[in-house]
């Protein structure tokens, strides 16, 4: 596997399939970027981790962007033909974005490997959200159409987070046969096996994942805000790392609520994430209405059913594909005092809240982890080169 990011923390997504490859009996190496203090390379949890001297960093302008996907891709396609010359793999896996990082798959696919392309995000749409309006971004969005295109064509089979996604791709000429739904929902191994221990008079607001301005959560800081007259024990905490940290901080402290924002602005493994996030009042969602986030399925929804927290999402499209309003509390997205107002009926309609996190639970249980890990592992079988039965079985 080929990610342009931090393993394990910070790509759940990355460390879900390489746990259910293991199990299925391959072998699995992941070539990923190296944060300050991790190991070059090291085996984690049974996969074999190879760290690249680049340090993924969110926001800046187009060309840190660019310079830093391209020696990313650059490093990878080296350290990726390194690796094959010792190990002939059956499967490389590419996960974008961006999405030319499919070129470090090349030269194991002459060796005979095949490649899986995993679009986690749309990349002319992710690139929209962080440059629309730039001069030269529709240039860059040709562009990042054409190279889409190219990486789902090299690719011999295409690996997509929802329906919703897998619909596009077909739109853009992908051939349905080609695209398979592998969702981001939770690894369950992972939830908390001890039960909450929290101050019973708090009703704690979270939110976690990245912090980032198209992801809402200064919305979320205006929100809160508002809501504390009402609720007056009422706490935000915000875990994740992103490049809107300083400003939700700052929003918090203009709207004096400093002291009741925890958001440390850090990774944090996705087991401890769970554990801090379990027993809230309600878990927020509250992504702008940008182009990307039309299509955005969050796995921090996945994880607040599955914790039993009752949810308040952004009503935007392929949420609601997913979920209905029986299931989560929906409100107008973009909207501070849409969000604000069904904080409040959360928190004061208890009846109706435990019958949403019922049906919300009840709704879940067709996206599970096990459904996807054995679409995901049937994908891997039929990819693998017939090979000498001899053979060990090959790694991806």
């Amino acid at each position: 596997m080929v990610v342009h990011g931090p393993y394990p923390i910070g790509e759940p997504r990355v460390a879900r399939q390489a746990r259910a490859a293991l199990e299925a009996g391959f072998d699995v190496d992941v070539v990923a970027t190296r944060r300050q203090s991790e190991p070059t390379s090291e085996v984690v949890d049974g996969v074999r981790v190879f760290r690249l001297p680049v340090e993924h960093r969110r926001g800046g302008g187009i060309l840190r962007v660019l310079r830093e996907y391209i020696a990313f891709t650059a490093l990878a396609t080296l350290q990726v033909a390194r690796l094959s010359a010792g190990r002939r793999y059956a499967v490389v896996q590419v996960h974008n974005p961006p999405d030319f990082l499919i070129a470090a798959a090349i030269i194991p696919k002459l060796q005979g490997a095949r490649i899986v392309f995993d679009v986690h995000d749309l990349a002319p749409d992710l690139f929209a959200s962080r440059f629309d309006g730039r001069r030269g971004g529709g240039l860059f969005d040709a562009a990042l159409c054409r190279t889409e295109r190219l990486a789902a064509r090299l690719a011999d089979a295409v690996v997509t987070v929802h329906e919703p996604y897998r619909q596009v791709l077909i739109a853009r000429n992908v051939p349905a046969s080609k695209v398979t739904v592998v969702m981001n929902s939770l690894d369950e191994s992972l939830l908390p096996q001890a039960p909450a221990n929290r101050n019973g008079s708090e009703f704690r607001v979270v939110y976690h994942g990245t912090v980032t301005a198209w992801y809402g959560v200064e919305m979320l800081v205006e929100a809160f805000a508002s809501i504390l007259p009402a609720l007056p024990q009422a706490q935000l905490e915000v875990y994740g790392e992103g490049d809107a940290i300083a400003a939700v901080h700052d929003r918090a402290q203009a709207l004096s609520v400093s002291e009741r924002l925890t958001a440390p602005g850090t990774y944090l493994p996705q087991a401890d994430v769970l554990a801090l996030v379990q027993g809230a009042g309600v878990g927020v969602i509250p992504n702008l209405p940008t182009r990307l986030n039309r299509f955005a399925l969050s796995s921090k929804l996945f994880e607040y059913v599955a914790l039993g927290i009752p949810v308040v999402s952004a009503d935007l499209p392929t949420i609601r594909a997913h979920f209905d309003d029986s299931e989560i509390r929906y409100f107008r997205a973009g909207d501070a005092e849409s969000l604000a107002q069904a904080i409040l009926d959360v928190a004061r309609n208890p009846d109706d809240t435990a019958a949403r996190v019922a049906a919300a639970r009840a709704c879940y249980e067709r996206y599970r982890w096990p459904r996807n890990a054995a679409r995901y592992v049937a994908l891997l079988n039929a990819e693998r080169p017939v090979r000498q039965s001899t053979e060990k079985v090959q790694p991806v």
